[in-house]
């Protein structure tokens, strides 16, 4: 079985629905979506290790994006009432944090080394992140950023890869990815 063949069958015995490889070269920083981490809605601007500005300018991202020549986007979702669900829509980003991390390290079981997982939405692995109080991150090795946080259209990606973009009232999706 290739790389991208062992990837979909571990992600769907983990619960992961949509498993699509890509060419890692969709990804394209811009500066409009980092506009809106700017404009700091959720509140983790320079307040989260895995978020704009301590995550890298989008140049700097570009670059490092460029190491990669596969990737796998992944869909985890699960029934919720949205809005209204908080503790459920964290609970949800939590596992699909989780899934990813356990992907990671089967692939680094299979000898793949270079590996970068994100998640879907802001690492929320700690309950208040230590960027905020300037202490080191507890979980550095754990901890990853979102494809939102790289200033990466997703709902552009998802529509590009033909892939369903509308929220829905009735259940959480969290959009995500592996490069190799």
């Amino acid at each position: 079985m290739d790389t991208i063949g062992f990837i979909t069958a571990s992600a769907r015995e983990l619960e992961i629905k949509t498993c699509l490889g890509f060419d890692p070269r969709l990804l394209v920083p811009e500066p409009r979506i980092r506009h809106f981490c700017h404009q700091n809605k959720c509140g983790n601007f320079g307040a989260n290790y895995m978020c704009p500005p301590v995550i890298g300018s989008p140049r700097e991202i570009e670059l490092r994006l460029r190491g990669f020549s596969r990737g796998v986007l992944l869909q985890y979702s699960r029934p919720l009432v949205l809005p209204g669900d908080a503790e459920g829509v964290k609970q949800a980003k939590l596992e699909f944090h989780h899934k990813v991390l356990e992907l990671e390290a089967l692939l680094r079981g299979k000898g793949l080394t270079g590996l970068w997982g994100l998640i879907g939405g802001s690492c929320e692995l700690c309950d208040v992140c230590k960027a905020a109080t300037d202490e080191p991150c507890p979980r550095p090795e754990e901890a990853r950023p979102s494809l939102e946080a790289l200033a990466i259209d997703v709902l552009g990606l998802l529509d590009r890869l033909g892939l369903d973009s509308e929220f829905n009232p009735d259940r959480i999706t969290w959009t995500g990815c592996i490069l190799l």
